[in-house]
């Protein structure tokens, strides 16, 4: 890439170097800017031209980094089904605390995961909406120094200020595909 000075491979990947040998990180520039925070502004004004529908979070939606750990406890939105989660609490001084937006009751809608494949790694935007307590754990968990995540990126609807199914429609577009690798390795 002529621009940035990385190698890109034929797919339009970068190509880095990292601990564990190359590491081709398919989550696109426009993604990761996504994921620095939607609050924080953005240094590249063509990605949002060319990718409104990925900036333009639906009313009752926010997005939040946080380091862990969270001083987050969540719990069930229906006990024993893979119905998503919630904030039960936050812990007083915590870093979610610290973070100023996050309230009880808001609902998880998506977090950032990592997962290593082979020599590499993937660190996605996971929409868990409708998701089991324990992997909704497990991806925030995922969120590791070795993967050089500095926090968690979650998501949330907050329920009085949202329309839910026009919010299901819109994480549509972060579903990652059944027979992708990050589902099914």
């Amino acid at each position: 890439d002529p621009t940035t000075g990385k190698e890109v491979g034929a797919d339009g990947k970068k190509k880095e170097k990292g601990f564990f040998g190359e590491i081709w990180n398919d989550i696109s520039h426009a993604r990761q800017t996504l994921i620095r925070g939607l609050e924080e502004g953005f240094e590249d004004e063509e990605d949002r031209a060319a990718y409104p529908e990925m900036f333009a979070l639906p009313p009752g939606v926010y997005e939040v980094e946080t380091p862990r750990p969270l001083g987050i406890a969540f719990e069930e939105i229906v006990g024993g089904q893979p119905k998503g989660i919630k904030v039960d609490y936050l812990v007083d001084d915590g870093n979610a605390a610290q973070a100023g937006k996050i309230q009880p009751g808001d609902i998880l809608l998506a977090t950032t995961a990592c997962k290593e494949i082979g020599p590499r790694y993937e660190r996605k935007l996971l929409p868990c909406i409708d998701m089991d307590f324990d992997i909704i754990m497990g991806a925030i968990g995922s969120n590791e120094a070795r993967y050089r995540c500095n926090g968690v990126c979650m998501m949330f609807m907050r329920p009085a200020e949202a329309d839910e199914p026009k919010v299901r429609e819109w994480l549509k577009f972060f579903d990652i595909p059944s027979d992708h690798v990050f589902r099914t390795a």
